[in-house]
């Protein structure tokens, strides 16, 4: 990886929320997908059967988090779009005066994966067309729970960013406890031309922590464009049998300036040797701030976004945990605010 990348990440401050928060009669949890603009944090869960949008005014007073103070949710149920797709939301993005989602379907059961658009009521607007390697029984096919869970507005708004969690199965393998190619594919959707416009492949990090039970697993929760070629991406990986303490989350710089682009490679597992691979800067570990998070706990982030501008002219970073609505085990509602600076 190279060293001495353009950016470089601070700890400012981390909020919980209790398990089990209740807001207009809705649980508040399992928040996969975040963004901010103009003073509101708008989330995401990741519950096909209860697909949930929530509002809050977010504040920070100097380097520290003043406000979190809920304002809506709304309930994914007035289009038979949202009928016939399975909604497990991951990302959320301000695209002007509307919102786009992606959702990683069900793929077990056949139903794709989307990137669509809705109103402020949570009415459907549009879905976009994806290239066949993207969907069940394709000609390469996502493996289940592991598709659309990155997404970024790119700097024009023209169009998109999008990446899938794990590598599609006919492009390599998940990540293990030793060294893998295990390539997702970051891809850009210009919506005027009503398709992918370019496309590049990142190797995920393999598994460090070993796990005490037979589940461990390496993916990209969240990506977000800083320049022309540069992202964030956030990857999580998590080691069973360790209870609160199984994720490990590393936020990397991210650079496509020198990679091949793959949009048209169907599949990547008999081409790898021939492809440049986008290259991979560490930012930060979250390990080195469990001393200042509640419990010592880093949770399973997922969602990442652009917070409010700071005193000193610095990007704010919000990242957002998924608590499996408990599901698993005791888990939190974490919050994350990172300063972001430039070298």
């Amino acid at each position: 990886m190279p060293k001495n990348p353009s950016y470089e990440i601070q700890f400012l401050d981390e909020h919980t929320l209790p398990a089990g928060f209740n807001f207009q009669n809705e649980t508040f949890g399992g928040i996969s997908g975040i963004d901010f603009k103009n003073g509101e944090l708008i989330m995401i869960n990741d519950s096909p059967s209860n697909p949930l949008l929530f509002s809050a005014e977010f504040i920070l007073d100097d380097f520290k988090l003043d406000t979190l103070v809920f304002t809506s949710v709304t309930k994914l149920k007035t289009d038979a779009f949202y009928q016939e797709n399975a909604l497990d939301m991951e990302s959320i993005r301000f695209d002007g005066k509307d919102y786009l989602i992606s959702t990683e379907g069900n793929i077990n059961k056949d139903l794709a994966p989307r990137i669509f658009k809705i109103n402020r009521k949570a009415e459907f607007l549009a879905s976009y067309p994806l290239p066949d390697y993207f969907l069940p029984k394709g000609n390469n096919q996502p493996r289940h729970n592991g598709v659309f869970e990155g997404l970024s507005m790119d700097l024009n708004s023209n169009g998109f960013w999008f990446a899938n969690e794990l590598p599609l199965e006919n492009d390599g393998k998940t990540p293990k406890l030793f060294n893998t190619n295990s390539p997702i594919r970051i891809s850009h959707y210009d919506r005027g031309q009503n398709q992918i416009t370019r496309q590049y492949a990142m190797d995920l990090d393999r598994i460090i922590k070993i796990p005490l039970l037979p589940f461990a697993i390496n993916g990209l929760t969240e990506i977000l464009q800083l320049e022309k070629d540069k992202f964030l991406v956030l990857e999580r990986a998590y080691s069973a049998g360790h209870k609160s303490r199984g994720n490990r989350v590393k936020l990397f710089l991210v650079d496509v300036s020198k990679a091949t682009d793959i949009k048209d490679i169907v599949q990547l597992e008999d081409t790898s040797e021939n492809i440049s691979y986008a290259e991979k800067s560490l930012l930060f570990d979250f390990k080195k701030v469990k001393k200042k998070t509640t419990d010592r706990i880093v949770d399973n982030l997922e969602g990442l976004c652009f917070g409010p501008m700071l005193p000193n002219g610095n990007r704010s970073l919000i990242i957002a945990s998924d608590d499996n609505f408990n599901s698993f085990g005791p888990q939190l509602n974490q919050f994350i605010i990172l300063e972001l600076k430039s070298n």
